[in-house]
């Protein structure tokens, strides 16, 4: 039987698949004899023996290895060592492609993976794999998050694109919380709390009065300055702003104020939202930011203008024909306030799903030129010039970070296709890091997909790495996680197969959080319909580090739109404080410094939001401390 036939076959066993193509020529990319891997394109009958066209050269115990191969999966078996591997799933893919449990025993250092026919193992092919220790662990079970997301009710034709989550200490106790959000049932709130084995959750959502579903995005802010961590609520439908009554009552419980703050202005689905002082007058504004109310496809609802508020005594007041322009009416899904030119005032970047026509339009770039005579806020979209307005580019999630220390904001975002990762210039423009994490198409050759992004400093060695949350559109579709680790040098390696986050599910919204307080970030990610993964930071270990909190009198009491600059071993690096937006995920607030072997702190400076700059004293490594002024 030729190879076309066995693509057939391979197909029907998968439940279909598109056109099949014949797999490589029976020579290519082999030898008649054994190589230096072990590998062996014939028997000495000259019987055919499957041969792996692609596989991870790395791989985690207790994770997931993919194999790309030239002959129908279904009669082949895969083995690492003498342990047959049981499998994930097979691939819907031009050529057989499967992903196959790892033993979570496996021993660590070199292996052998090897694939052969079943009904004549004998003919079979090998290549190295080295077994590495695990970058990230899912440990949602272990801390009491074992929670399925709730996607019931969703109308069928509209994208399973929204999830939602937000880390915060709404009790005050020392201990970080997370909210969850669902679909088809109100999202749930966990406390955490101390046990003698670390950190444990346990839910009270039935206690403290949240009470929301269709929830696409959340996260935590002290909205009025009196140190509560309050929660906002981006949904299908209205959003929802519940305020944290305890200060007030001596009981951390919430009431729902949204409509009375005027943060209830249309029913759209709102994907993210940036608060940031951008007039300068000590409290937080808004902008949130709506993708199409169901899939953008014929005679389906769009809805999706942004919104821009001002916050005028504790009111938020619709501002949006300020950035008036056809950008504001493009589906989108992250925002965040940055001085991206570091002239004192804060600047907007909103990421786009640029899918055409008049919905889909290129990333937005607001830079903010302060107060007009008429007392009319000024800005300016300047996305073109300064190269952020990528045309093509299916934006989704942001992330920001100073990647080579100059002391300007770099930005990555997330795409269908190659990732993007912009390097602040001098003259004020981005361009893309040629060695970053872009990864635009998967080993088994369907497109990337990538969702809430992050650039955290994973194992605390001083640069900052490169997470993003994968997950397919709709349909069923393979897409795991993409993490890529920074060399220093802006050159990205990587990770993914060996770093243990590789949950080929429906990933979406993501946030990152040190919630064990090891001093290791650790990524929270959420996905349709499945169940949260929370991901224990393991990279980290024996590495160095400080984290930043801030703390001001007045309604932005956390003092989001700070810049921290640390110097420790002969290096300048800064931090732009906000709540790290990515995509639908309200991450851990402060600036977090990896080390690495550096034992001692040199200066620490804050550039808080009025502009005034502070000196502090060095504090001490391996800690969380809180600046106040």
């Amino acid at each position: 039987m030729n190879r076309r036939v066995w693509g057939v076959l391979l197909c029907v066993a998968q439940a279909g698949c598109a056109d099949p193509v014949s797999p490589p020529s029976d020579t290519e990319g082999t030898s008649s004899s054994s190589d230096d891997t072990g590998s062996t394109a014939f028997d000495e009958t000259g019987g055919l023996a499957p041969v792996i066209l692609d596989a991870p050269d790395a791989v985690a115990p207790g994770s997931i290895l993919f194999v790309v191969v030239d002959q129908p999966l279904n009669m082949l078996t895969v083995r690492l060592g003498d342990t047959a591997l049981e499998p994930e799933r097979f691939l819907m893919t031009d050529v057989p492609a499967g992903l196959f449990h790892v033993p979570p025993g496996v021993a660590l250092g070199p292996a052998t993976l090897r694939v052969e026919w079943r009904d004549d193992p004998a003919l079979a092919d090998t290549r190295p794999v080295e077994i590495a220790q695990r970058l990230l662990e899912d440990v949602a079970t272990q801390v009491g998050l074992d929670v399925v997301h709730d996607a019931s009710g969703s109308p069928p034709e509209c994208a399973e694109s929204h999830t939602g989550l937000a880390w915060g200490d709404y009790d005050a106790d020392g201990v970080l919380d997370v909210y969850l959000g669902n679909v088809g049932s109100a999202g749930t709130l966990h406390r955490g709390r101390l046990t003698p084995d670390g950190v444990a959750f346990e839910e009270v959502t039935a206690d403290v009065g949240i009470d929301a579903d269709a929830v696409s995005m959340a996260t935590f802010v002290d909205l009025e300055g009196d140190g509560d961590a309050d929660l906002y609520v981006g949904r299908r439908g209205e959003n929802r702003m519940f305020r944290n009554l305890r200060v007030e009552s001596g009981e951390a419980v919430f009431e729902e104020v949204g409509a009375s703050l005027g943060l209830v202005v249309d029913s759209q689905r709102t994907m993210g939202v940036a608060f940031g002082d951008y007039d300068g007058d000590g409290d937080l504004d808004l902008y949130e930011v709506n993708h199409a109310f169901c899939f953008p496809q014929q005679g389906s609802e769009v809805r999706a203008r942004d919104h821009l508020f001002e916050n005028v005594s504790g009111v938020f007041v619709d501002r949006t024909d300020w950035v008036d322009a056809p950008v504001l009416d493009s589906v989108g899904f992250s925002a965040a306030w940055l001085d991206t030119d570091r002239d004192g005032d804060l600047d907007l970047v909103v990421i786009n799903d640029d899918v055409g026509g008049m919905i889909g339009q290129p990333n937005a770039h607001w830079r903010n030129d302060g107060a007009g005579p008429d007392g009319q806020w000024q800005f300016t979209e300047v996305g073109a010039q300064t190269g952020l307005a990528l045309a093509g580019i299916n934006g989704m999630g942001l992330a920001y970070g100073d990647l080579d220390d100059d002391g300007f904001v770099d930005v990555a975002f997330s795409n269908i296709g190659r990732n993007l990762l912009m390097l602040s210039r001098a003259d004020g423009t981005w361009s893309e890091v040629e060695a970053g994490p872009a990864r635009g198409q998967l080993p088994w050759g369907r497109n990337s997909i990538t969702w809430a992004v992050h650039l955290p400093d994973l194992d605390n060695d001083g640069d900052l790495d490169f997470y993003a949350s994968g997950g397919r559109i709709k349909g069923q579709n393979a897409v795991v996680d993409a993490l890529f680790l920074n060399d220093g040098s802006q050159r990205f390696t990587e990770q993914t197969w060996s770093s243990g986050a590789v949950d080929p599910g429906h990933a979406k919204a993501s946030a990152l959080v040190d919630f064990d307080g090891d001093g290791g970030l650790d990524i929270v990610t959420t996905a349709w319909g499945q169940p949260v993964r929370v991901y224990r930071n393991r990279a980290a270990a024996g590495q160095h580090w400080i984290a930043i909190e801030l703390e001001q009198a007045g309604a932005n009491r956390d003092a989001l739109g700070s810049v921290v600059t640390l110097e420790a071993g002969g290096r300048s690096r800064t931090c732009f404080h906000s709540q790290r937006p990515s995509l639908g995920g309200g991450s851990q607030l402060g600036c977090h410094f990896g080390l690495g072997t550096t034992t001692t702190i040199d200066a620490l400076r804050v550039q808080w939001p009025d502009g005034e700059s502070t000196e502090h004293a060095p504090p001490v490594i391996d800690q969380r401390v809180r600046i106040a002024r």
